[in-house]
């Protein structure tokens, strides 16, 4: 394989200019946001619609440059990640969550100890996750979306660009998988800092994952689920508070 004009313009609109963008726009709008059902819905399908053109324009770059399906990591039967990459990614999904969980418990207990209407912090203190059962059944469109757009864009394509363009030698991979893996986090900056460093984590245990199975399938089906989980904690969480 080798890189052509598309694949430079492509990652230079994907990973350079909407990062940017959404450092410099998005994230003081986010910080001002009240995340009324309204709004989460919007901003739900808004991304999802932005998600689905980003990856069809993804696949279209690589279709159009005559490259197989299979180095993008769509190999059938899918190649299930075993060993170290295994331990790693189940160690790390188990971290994540558990992590996900504190988070939010933390912010919903802060905002139950305030002098104010404490309940009426708790939306804002989710920020856009999903609080009633109507706004989680939108949001499993979210998660689904995220676990095929995102592992497409920035697993499938973007690792492979650096590897084309650094080299496929395996000195290379370090690097080939840290970039994508920056570039993921910053565009998570919408839901703070410490998302940002989470985020990034899990895309270089993904990455790391990626490079030895160059499988998208379980990552596919394991950013969902963790999408999902998040959601269902910040629901059940969320729900729980509103009863005390």
């Amino acid at each position: 394989m080798e890189l052509y004009f598309s694949d430079h313009i492509l990652f230079l609109l994907v990973g350079v200019i909407i990062p940017l963008r959404t450092v410099m726009a998005t994230q003081p709008e986010i910080m001002h946001m009240q995340f009324t059902t309204k709004l989460k819905l919007q901003l739900y399908w808004g991304n999802n619609i932005y998600l689905w053109l980003l990856a069809a324009a993804t696949v279209g770059v690589w279709w159009f440059n005559g490259r197989s399906f299979t180095d993008l990591g769509f190999n059938w039967p899918p190649v299930a990640p075993s060993g170290a990459p295994l331990y790693v990614l189940v160690g790390f999904a188990g971290l994540y969550l558990a992590d996900t969980f504190l988070e939010l418990r933390a912010a919903i207990a802060q905002a139950a100890e305030g002098d104010e209407d404490d309940l009426e912090k708790i939306p804002l203190e989710l920020g856009f996750l999903p609080q009633t059962p109507y706004e989680y059944l939108h949001f499993i469109s979210v998660a689904l979306t995220a676990g095929i757009c995102e592992e497409v864009i920035f697993r499938g394509y973007f690792i492979r660009y650096f590897q084309l363009l650094l080299g496929l030698e395996e000195a290379t991979h370090t690097l080939a998988i840290l970039l994508p893996a920056l570039i993921f986090g910053i565009v998570h900056i919408y839901q703070g800092w410490r998302a940002v460093i989470k985020i990034s984590s899990m895309a270089i245990v993904f990455g790391y994952v990626f490079v030895h199975t160059e499988s998208l399938w379980w990552l596919i089906g394991l950013h969902a689920a963790i999408d999902l989980l998040a959601g269902a904690l910040a629901w059940w969480l969320g729900a729980r508070a509103a009863k005390a």
